[in-house]
Protein backbone atom coordinates (compact mmCIF):
# COMPACT_ATOMS: atom_id res chain seq x y z
CA UNK A 1 0.00 0.00 0.00
CA UNK A 2 1.20 3.16 -0.57
CA UNK A 3 1.55 6.21 1.64
CA UNK A 4 -0.06 9.05 1.89
CA UNK A 5 0.57 12.66 2.68
CA UNK A 6 -1.40 12.55 6.14
CA UNK A 7 1.36 9.99 7.13
CA UNK A 8 3.81 12.31 6.75
CA UNK A 9 3.29 13.91 10.74
CA UNK A 10 3.10 10.46 11.94
CA UNK A 11 6.61 9.19 10.80
CA UNK A 12 8.90 10.58 13.07
CA UNK A 13 7.23 9.49 15.97
CA UNK A 14 7.69 5.88 14.87
CA UNK A 15 11.09 5.80 13.46
CA UNK A 16 14.50 5.05 15.01
CA UNK A 17 16.93 3.39 12.64
CA UNK A 18 18.96 0.48 13.65
CA UNK A 19 22.54 1.55 13.42
CA UNK A 20 22.84 5.37 14.09
CA UNK A 21 21.62 7.73 16.80
CA UNK A 22 19.51 10.70 15.68
CA UNK A 23 17.99 14.08 17.07
CA UNK A 24 15.81 16.69 15.58
CA UNK A 25 13.97 14.57 13.12
CA UNK A 26 11.61 16.09 11.32
CA UNK A 27 9.02 15.32 9.09
CA UNK A 28 6.97 18.11 7.07
CA UNK A 29 4.42 17.47 4.22
CA UNK A 30 5.63 20.27 1.45
CA UNK A 31 3.23 20.89 -2.11
CA UNK A 32 4.66 20.50 -5.42
CA UNK A 33 5.74 24.12 -6.54
CA UNK A 34 5.70 25.53 -3.02
CA UNK A 35 8.91 27.37 -2.36
CA UNK A 36 10.52 25.99 1.32
CA UNK A 37 13.78 28.07 2.56
CA UNK A 38 16.42 26.14 3.21
CA UNK A 39 17.64 24.99 6.62
CA UNK A 40 20.02 28.23 8.36
CA UNK A 41 23.25 25.94 8.17
CA UNK A 42 23.05 25.28 4.57
CA UNK A 43 21.66 28.68 3.74
CA UNK A 44 24.95 30.18 5.60
CA UNK A 45 26.85 27.62 3.76
CA UNK A 46 25.87 28.85 -0.02
CA UNK A 47 23.68 25.88 -0.45
CA UNK A 48 20.98 28.14 -1.81
CA UNK A 49 18.17 30.20 -0.39
CA UNK A 50 15.61 28.00 -0.96
CA UNK A 51 14.06 25.16 -3.28
CA UNK A 52 10.88 23.76 -5.04
CA UNK A 53 9.84 20.47 -4.82
CA UNK A 54 8.49 19.20 -8.08
CA UNK A 55 5.50 16.65 -6.32
CA UNK A 56 3.87 16.79 -3.18
CA UNK A 57 6.50 14.97 -0.92
CA UNK A 58 7.20 14.17 3.06
CA UNK A 59 10.25 15.61 3.89
CA UNK A 60 12.67 13.90 6.74
CA UNK A 61 15.10 15.91 8.30
CA UNK A 62 17.36 15.00 10.81
CA UNK A 63 21.26 14.82 12.70
CA UNK A 64 22.84 11.74 12.68
CA UNK A 65 25.70 11.45 15.46
CA UNK A 66 28.59 9.65 13.39
CA UNK A 67 30.94 10.12 16.42
CA UNK A 68 31.10 11.19 20.28
CA UNK A 69 32.29 14.35 18.05
CA UNK A 70 31.15 14.33 14.47
CA UNK A 71 27.31 14.39 13.09
CA UNK A 72 25.87 15.10 9.28
CA UNK A 73 22.67 16.31 8.77
CA UNK A 74 20.75 14.46 5.90
CA UNK A 75 16.89 14.79 4.49
CA UNK A 76 15.13 12.11 2.31
CA UNK A 77 12.00 13.27 0.41
CA UNK A 78 9.41 10.94 -0.37
CA UNK A 79 7.01 11.70 -2.88
CA UNK A 80 3.11 10.97 -2.13
CA UNK A 81 1.11 8.32 -3.71
CA UNK A 82 1.26 6.96 -7.06
CA UNK A 83 4.29 9.77 -7.79
CA UNK A 84 6.60 7.09 -5.81
CA UNK A 85 8.27 4.62 -8.36
CA UNK A 86 10.02 1.96 -5.70
CA UNK A 87 13.33 3.08 -5.88
CA UNK A 88 15.87 5.40 -4.52
CA UNK A 89 18.58 7.67 -5.57
CA UNK A 90 21.20 9.10 -3.26
CA UNK A 91 22.82 12.54 -4.53
CA UNK A 92 26.41 13.91 -3.80
CA UNK A 93 28.76 16.60 -2.76
CA UNK A 94 30.61 18.47 -5.29
CA UNK A 95 34.18 19.52 -4.41
CA UNK A 96 34.48 19.79 -0.86
CA UNK A 97 30.87 21.42 -0.39
CA UNK A 98 28.58 19.98 2.68
CA UNK A 99 25.13 20.93 0.77
CA UNK A 100 22.89 18.69 0.40
CA UNK A 101 22.35 19.03 -3.68
CA UNK A 102 18.72 20.56 -3.53
CA UNK A 103 18.60 21.18 -7.02
CA UNK A 104 19.40 17.39 -7.44
CA UNK A 105 17.20 16.69 -4.61
CA UNK A 106 14.11 18.52 -6.62
CA UNK A 107 14.72 16.80 -10.05
CA UNK A 108 15.10 13.13 -9.08
CA UNK A 109 12.51 13.51 -6.45
CA UNK A 110 10.20 14.91 -9.65
CA UNK A 111 10.67 11.75 -11.79
CA UNK A 112 9.26 9.90 -8.42
CA UNK A 113 12.19 8.53 -6.90
CA UNK A 114 12.42 8.41 -3.06
CA UNK A 115 15.61 11.02 -2.54
CA UNK A 116 18.33 10.85 -0.32
CA UNK A 117 20.66 13.89 0.53
CA UNK A 118 23.30 14.68 3.41
CA UNK A 119 25.89 17.40 3.95
CA UNK A 120 28.63 15.05 4.30
CA UNK A 121 29.39 16.00 8.00
CA UNK A 122 29.76 19.57 7.55
CA UNK A 123 27.96 22.85 5.85
CA UNK A 124 30.01 24.14 3.67
CA UNK A 125 30.68 25.52 -0.02
CA UNK A 126 32.79 23.30 -2.73
CA UNK A 127 36.22 25.15 -2.78
CA UNK A 128 35.94 25.86 1.03
CA UNK A 129 38.14 23.43 3.32
CA UNK A 130 38.88 25.33 5.88
CA UNK A 131 36.60 22.81 8.37
CA UNK A 132 39.40 20.36 7.76
CA UNK A 133 41.95 21.67 10.12
CA UNK A 134 42.64 20.01 13.30
CA UNK A 135 38.94 18.06 12.49
CA UNK A 136 40.08 14.35 11.54
CA UNK A 137 36.18 13.03 12.46
CA UNK A 138 34.26 15.44 10.10
CA UNK A 139 37.47 14.69 7.41
CA UNK A 140 36.36 10.67 7.68
CA UNK A 141 32.66 11.82 7.70
CA UNK A 142 33.06 14.11 4.26
CA UNK A 143 35.15 10.66 2.99
CA UNK A 144 33.09 7.74 3.83
CA UNK A 145 30.28 7.74 6.98
CA UNK A 146 28.00 10.45 6.21
CA UNK A 147 27.24 9.09 2.83
CA UNK A 148 27.24 5.31 4.51
CA UNK A 149 25.12 6.49 7.23
CA UNK A 150 22.74 8.41 4.58
CA UNK A 151 21.70 5.58 2.55
CA UNK A 152 21.29 3.42 5.48
CA UNK A 153 19.31 5.45 7.17
CA UNK A 154 17.52 6.82 4.08
CA UNK A 155 16.35 3.08 3.04
CA UNK A 156 14.91 2.67 6.72
CA UNK A 157 13.07 5.94 6.03
CA UNK A 158 11.58 4.39 2.88
CA UNK A 159 10.84 1.28 4.21
CA UNK A 160 8.75 2.55 7.13
CA UNK A 161 6.94 4.97 5.23
CA UNK A 162 5.45 3.11 2.29
CA UNK A 163 5.33 -0.26 4.10
CA UNK A 164 8.18 -2.17 2.02
CA UNK A 165 11.89 -2.16 1.07
CA UNK A 166 12.50 0.13 -2.12
CA UNK A 167 13.59 -2.48 -4.95
CA UNK A 168 16.46 -0.93 -6.08
CA UNK A 169 18.87 1.91 -4.64
CA UNK A 170 20.68 3.92 -6.89
CA UNK A 171 23.47 6.70 -6.96
CA UNK A 172 24.09 9.56 -9.26
CA UNK A 173 27.16 12.23 -9.02
CA UNK A 174 29.85 13.69 -10.64
CA UNK A 175 33.47 15.22 -9.68
CA UNK A 176 33.68 14.57 -5.72
CA UNK A 177 30.92 13.15 -6.23
CA UNK A 178 31.83 11.26 -8.70
CA UNK A 179 34.27 9.76 -6.27
CA UNK A 180 31.67 9.07 -3.60
CA UNK A 181 30.06 6.47 -5.84
CA UNK A 182 33.27 5.10 -6.11
CA UNK A 183 33.67 4.50 -2.56
CA UNK A 184 30.83 3.39 -2.58
CA UNK A 185 31.07 0.78 -4.83
CA UNK A 186 34.60 -0.31 -2.95
CA UNK A 187 34.14 0.09 0.64
CA UNK A 188 29.95 -0.77 1.06
CA UNK A 189 29.15 -2.63 -2.11
CA UNK A 190 25.92 -3.43 -0.84
CA UNK A 191 24.66 0.35 -0.43
CA UNK A 192 23.43 0.87 -4.62
CA UNK A 193 22.20 -1.66 -6.68
CA UNK A 194 23.46 0.77 -9.86
CA UNK A 195 25.85 3.99 -9.41
CA UNK A 196 26.35 6.40 -12.12
CA UNK A 197 30.46 8.40 -11.16
CA UNK A 198 31.25 11.27 -13.23
CA UNK A 199 34.21 13.04 -13.93
CA UNK A 200 35.41 11.21 -10.97
CA UNK A 201 38.06 13.17 -8.15
CA UNK A 202 39.51 10.21 -7.59
CA UNK A 203 42.81 9.00 -6.10
CA UNK A 204 42.07 12.93 -4.49
CA UNK A 205 45.43 13.07 -2.63
CA UNK A 206 47.38 12.63 -5.87
CA UNK A 207 44.62 14.93 -7.54
CA UNK A 208 45.44 17.98 -5.34
CA UNK A 209 49.17 17.20 -5.60
CA UNK A 210 48.50 17.71 -9.29
CA UNK A 211 46.14 20.35 -9.02
CA UNK A 212 48.60 22.85 -6.97
CA UNK A 213 51.63 21.78 -9.15
CA UNK A 214 49.80 24.15 -12.09
CA UNK A 215 51.02 27.25 -10.42
CA UNK A 216 54.69 26.49 -10.10
CA UNK A 217 54.76 25.33 -13.98
CA UNK A 218 53.00 28.48 -15.14
CA UNK A 219 53.73 31.20 -12.60
CA UNK A 220 51.69 34.19 -11.91
CA UNK A 221 51.26 37.35 -14.40
CA UNK A 222 54.07 38.98 -15.42
CA UNK A 223 56.33 35.71 -15.38
CA UNK A 224 58.61 34.91 -18.52
CA UNK A 225 57.06 31.49 -18.00
CA UNK A 226 53.23 32.60 -17.76
CA UNK A 227 50.96 32.83 -20.66
CA UNK A 228 47.53 34.91 -21.18
CA UNK A 229 44.23 33.43 -21.80
CA UNK A 230 44.51 34.56 -25.65
CA UNK A 231 47.95 32.54 -25.71
CA UNK A 232 45.80 29.69 -24.16
CA UNK A 233 43.47 29.75 -27.09
CA UNK A 234 46.44 30.27 -29.79
CA UNK A 235 47.45 27.07 -28.04
CA UNK A 236 43.81 25.92 -28.67
CA UNK A 237 44.32 26.39 -32.43
CA UNK A 238 47.67 24.79 -32.39
CA UNK A 239 45.85 21.58 -31.03
CA UNK A 240 42.58 21.84 -33.44
CA UNK A 241 45.01 22.10 -36.27
CA UNK A 242 46.80 18.92 -35.51
CA UNK A 243 44.29 16.61 -33.59
CA UNK A 244 40.75 17.49 -34.73
CA UNK A 245 40.48 16.54 -38.31
CA UNK A 246 43.83 15.40 -38.74
CA UNK A 247 42.71 12.91 -35.95
CA UNK A 248 39.16 12.35 -36.40
CA UNK A 249 37.91 13.38 -39.58
CA UNK A 250 35.71 16.23 -38.10
CA UNK A 251 36.98 19.68 -38.27
CA UNK A 252 34.36 20.78 -35.30
CA UNK A 253 36.63 21.68 -32.40
CA UNK A 254 36.28 18.58 -30.85
CA UNK A 255 39.10 16.34 -30.16
CA UNK A 256 37.55 12.70 -30.63
CA UNK A 257 40.78 11.43 -28.49
CA UNK A 258 42.83 13.75 -26.59
CA UNK A 259 44.70 11.05 -25.13
CA UNK A 260 46.18 10.40 -28.55
CA UNK A 261 47.27 14.16 -29.38
CA UNK A 262 50.68 14.70 -29.34
CA UNK A 263 50.91 18.33 -30.88
CA UNK A 264 54.08 20.90 -31.28
CA UNK A 265 53.91 23.54 -28.91
CA UNK A 266 57.10 24.67 -30.66
CA UNK A 267 55.43 25.83 -33.84
CA UNK A 268 53.91 28.60 -31.45
CA UNK A 269 57.24 30.00 -31.09
CA UNK A 270 58.05 33.47 -32.00
CA UNK A 271 61.17 32.63 -34.03
CA UNK A 272 58.81 30.30 -36.23
CA UNK A 273 55.26 32.28 -35.82
CA UNK A 274 54.17 36.06 -36.38
CA UNK A 275 50.81 36.01 -34.61
CA UNK A 276 50.88 38.47 -32.47
CA UNK A 277 50.38 35.78 -29.36
CA UNK A 278 53.15 33.88 -30.23
CA UNK A 279 55.52 32.14 -27.58
CA UNK A 280 58.74 33.33 -25.85
CA UNK A 281 61.06 29.68 -25.39
CA UNK A 282 60.19 29.97 -21.94
CA UNK A 283 56.61 29.70 -22.51
CA UNK A 284 56.68 27.13 -25.25
CA UNK A 285 58.40 24.69 -21.90
CA UNK A 286 55.50 25.81 -19.79
CA UNK A 287 52.94 24.68 -22.28
CA UNK A 288 54.85 21.39 -22.70
CA UNK A 289 54.93 20.69 -19.20
CA UNK A 290 51.24 21.56 -17.94
CA UNK A 291 50.68 18.34 -20.46
CA UNK A 292 52.51 16.09 -18.35
CA UNK A 293 52.06 13.81 -15.97
CA UNK A 294 53.07 13.98 -12.07
CA UNK A 295 55.28 11.59 -10.85
CA UNK A 296 56.60 10.60 -7.88
CA UNK A 297 60.39 10.05 -7.35
CA UNK A 298 60.78 6.76 -8.62
CA UNK A 299 59.19 8.04 -11.78
CA UNK A 300 56.24 6.47 -11.30
CA UNK A 301 52.88 7.98 -12.48
CA UNK A 302 51.43 9.60 -9.27
CA UNK A 303 48.19 11.41 -11.17
CA UNK A 304 47.64 11.92 -15.44
CA UNK A 305 48.14 14.33 -17.79
CA UNK A 306 46.10 17.44 -18.29
CA UNK A 307 44.52 16.40 -21.57
CA UNK A 308 45.32 18.69 -24.76
CA UNK A 309 41.66 20.97 -25.57
CA UNK A 310 40.94 21.62 -21.73
CA UNK A 311 43.49 24.59 -21.54
CA UNK A 312 41.49 27.32 -21.91
CA UNK A 313 38.65 26.32 -19.56
CA UNK A 314 41.71 25.65 -17.04
CA UNK A 315 42.58 29.28 -17.22
CA UNK A 316 39.28 30.18 -16.73
CA UNK A 317 39.02 27.85 -13.48
CA UNK A 318 42.13 28.98 -12.26
CA UNK A 319 44.07 26.28 -12.83
CA UNK A 320 46.42 28.15 -15.57
CA UNK A 321 45.84 31.58 -14.09
CA UNK A 322 48.74 31.59 -11.83
CA UNK A 323 45.91 31.06 -8.84
CA UNK A 324 46.31 28.95 -5.97
CA UNK A 325 44.02 26.04 -6.30
CA UNK A 326 41.73 26.62 -2.85
CA UNK A 327 40.67 22.62 -2.07
CA UNK A 328 44.43 21.82 -2.76
CA UNK A 329 45.68 24.37 -0.17
CA UNK A 330 42.86 23.89 2.20
CA UNK A 331 43.52 20.00 2.33
CA UNK A 332 47.08 20.30 3.01
CA UNK A 333 46.32 22.43 5.37
CA UNK A 334 43.94 21.20 7.06
CA UNK A 335 43.70 17.71 5.98
CA UNK A 336 47.72 17.14 6.16
CA UNK A 337 49.44 19.49 8.06
CA UNK A 338 47.09 21.08 10.61
CA UNK A 339 49.06 24.21 9.71
CA UNK A 340 46.89 27.28 8.76
CA UNK A 341 50.04 28.93 7.02
CA UNK A 342 51.34 25.96 5.20
CA UNK A 343 52.39 26.97 1.50
CA UNK A 344 50.87 24.69 -0.47
CA UNK A 345 52.95 26.27 -3.60
CA UNK A 346 55.85 25.29 -2.25
CA UNK A 347 54.91 20.92 -2.24
CA UNK A 348 57.12 18.63 -3.25
CA UNK A 349 57.63 14.56 -3.25
CA UNK A 350 57.50 14.96 0.38
CA UNK A 351 54.30 16.47 0.48
CA UNK A 352 52.81 14.47 -1.95
CA UNK A 353 53.74 11.15 0.19
CA UNK A 354 52.59 12.74 3.24
CA UNK A 355 49.55 13.51 1.76
CA UNK A 356 49.18 9.59 0.56
CA UNK A 357 50.56 8.03 4.35
CA UNK A 358 47.42 9.63 5.91
CA UNK A 359 44.51 7.95 3.22
CA UNK A 360 43.78 5.19 5.62
CA UNK A 361 43.27 7.82 8.47
CA UNK A 362 40.93 9.92 6.30
CA UNK A 363 38.46 7.07 5.67
CA UNK A 364 40.01 6.58 2.28
CA UNK A 365 39.31 9.60 0.17
CA UNK A 366 41.79 8.59 -2.73
CA UNK A 367 38.81 6.18 -4.06
CA UNK A 368 41.03 4.50 -6.08
CA UNK A 369 40.67 0.62 -4.80
CA UNK A 370 40.46 -1.45 -7.88
CA UNK A 371 38.82 -4.50 -5.94
CA UNK A 372 35.12 -4.33 -7.24
CA UNK A 373 34.51 -8.19 -6.33
CA UNK A 374 32.18 -7.18 -3.31
CA UNK A 375 30.20 -5.00 -5.69
CA UNK A 376 30.33 -7.59 -8.70
CA UNK A 377 29.35 -10.07 -6.10
CA UNK A 378 26.50 -7.81 -4.96
CA UNK A 379 24.86 -7.63 -8.23
CA UNK A 380 25.77 -4.05 -8.55
CA UNK A 381 25.93 -2.02 -11.97
CA UNK A 382 28.24 1.30 -12.52
CA UNK A 383 28.49 3.58 -15.12
CA UNK A 384 31.91 5.76 -15.10
CA UNK A 385 31.69 8.72 -17.65
CA UNK A 386 34.31 11.37 -18.11
CA UNK A 387 34.45 14.53 -19.95
CA UNK A 388 37.54 14.34 -22.20
CA UNK A 389 37.88 18.67 -22.20
CA UNK A 390 37.67 18.97 -18.66
CA UNK A 391 40.33 20.81 -16.64
CA UNK A 392 39.38 20.35 -12.94
CA UNK A 393 40.23 16.09 -13.00
CA UNK A 394 41.85 14.72 -16.18
CA UNK A 395 39.84 12.25 -18.32
CA UNK A 396 42.56 10.18 -18.65
CA UNK A 397 42.42 9.37 -14.53
CA UNK A 398 38.91 7.35 -15.45
CA UNK A 399 40.17 5.64 -17.93
CA UNK A 400 42.98 4.23 -15.39
CA UNK A 401 41.26 3.62 -12.76
CA UNK A 402 38.71 1.69 -15.11
CA UNK A 403 42.25 -0.09 -16.47
CA UNK A 404 43.41 -0.40 -12.99
CA UNK A 405 40.18 -2.55 -11.72
CA UNK A 406 40.54 -4.74 -15.21
CA UNK A 407 43.85 -5.47 -14.65
CA UNK A 408 43.39 -6.38 -10.65
CA UNK A 409 40.58 -8.35 -11.17
CA UNK A 410 41.71 -10.23 -13.67
CA UNK A 411 39.18 -9.53 -16.19
CA UNK A 412 38.46 -8.32 -19.89
CA UNK A 413 36.10 -5.58 -21.30
CA UNK A 414 33.30 -8.16 -21.98
CA UNK A 415 33.54 -9.35 -18.40
CA UNK A 416 33.45 -5.69 -17.07
CA UNK A 417 30.75 -5.16 -19.06
CA UNK A 418 28.52 -6.87 -16.76
CA UNK A 419 29.11 -4.08 -14.03
CA UNK A 420 31.56 -1.52 -15.00
CA UNK A 421 31.18 0.41 -17.94
CA UNK A 422 33.21 3.66 -18.86
CA UNK A 423 32.34 6.36 -21.20
CA UNK A 424 34.52 9.10 -22.23
CA UNK A 425 32.46 11.98 -23.46
CA UNK A 426 34.26 14.07 -26.44
CA UNK A 427 34.85 17.76 -25.77
CA UNK A 428 32.95 17.46 -22.90
CA UNK A 429 34.04 20.11 -19.60
CA UNK A 430 33.74 19.56 -15.80
CA UNK A 431 30.39 18.11 -14.62
CA UNK A 432 28.77 21.90 -16.10
CA UNK A 433 30.68 23.89 -13.31
CA UNK A 434 30.97 27.31 -13.40
CA UNK A 435 29.52 27.62 -17.00
CA UNK A 436 32.12 25.97 -18.22
CA UNK A 437 30.30 23.54 -21.17
CA UNK A 438 33.26 22.35 -23.07
CA UNK A 439 33.18 22.00 -26.57
CA UNK A 440 30.77 19.42 -26.96
CA UNK A 441 27.98 17.64 -25.17
CA UNK A 442 28.14 19.14 -21.74
CA UNK A 443 25.90 17.13 -19.63
CA UNK A 444 25.53 13.31 -18.84
CA UNK A 445 22.26 11.81 -17.86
Amino acid sequence: TIATMGDCSALCNSFSPSNWAVNSLQCVSLAAGSAVDTPNGQANAQCGDSFTPEVDICKVSMNVQTTGVSSTYMEVWLPNGDDYNGRTMSTDNGGLNGCVHYVDMEYVSGMGFATIGDNAGHNGSSFDGTWMLNNNERIVDWADRARHASVEIGKEVVNKYYGSPAAYSYYIGCSSGGSQGLHSAQYHPEDFDGIISGAASADFQNLQSWSARFIQLTGTSGDATFLTKDQWILVQSQIELECDAALDGVADGILEDPTICNFNASALNCNVNDDSRCLSDSQVNTVETVFTPLFNSDGQVLYPALLPGSQVDAFALGQLSGSVQGIARDYYRGGVYNDSSFDVTSLGQADYRAALNLDARHGYPSSFNADLSGFRSAGGKMIMYHGMAGPLTSGANSQRYYLKVANQMGLDDTEMDNFLRYFRISGMAHCGVGGISGAGAWMFG
